[in-house]
């Protein structure tokens, strides 16, 4: 019930802005969405993102994929206070954006995950 009363609140309050606002906010949605999709699929999996770091994706991984979401909200967030007008723009690169990384979650999810090989048994003997 705490759920539906919470997204009844932001539905009434994206009702409540213009347009283009609206319009904006959705987007950002959608790329902030993409974005986790995209981290839930590659948990676990081996990175090949060089901005990332090579190897298992892990805390770390996520903690910069946040971040880099979060540096390009806030981006185009002060953007916009100073040019308005660009709206449109920063709305549409949100989607693309979006889109395309949503593309790689999928993809992400049809490969098979490669765990590193376990130590051999001689090896944890002598620990």
């Amino acid at each position: 019930m705490k759920l539906f009363a919470v997204l009844l609140l932001s539905m009434l309050t994206a009702y409540a802005q213009d347009h283009a606002q609206r319009n904006w906010n959705i987007s950002v949605g959608f790329f902030v969405g993409a974005n986790a999709m995209d981290t839930l699929s590659s948990r676990g999996a081996m990175e090949s993102n060089p901005l990332l770091g090579r190897g298992q994706f892990g805390g770390r991984q996520m903690a910069i994929k946040s971040g880099i979401t979060a540096g390009v909200i806030l981006a185009e967030r002060m953007i916009l206070r100073k040019h308005p007008e660009t709206r449109n723009f920063w709305t549409w690169a949100n989607y693309g954006t979006g889109a395309a990384i949503s593309a790689v979650a999928v993809r992400n999810w049809n490969q098979p995950v490669l765990l590193q090989p376990a130590l051999p048994q001689s090896a944890t003997a002598f620990k």
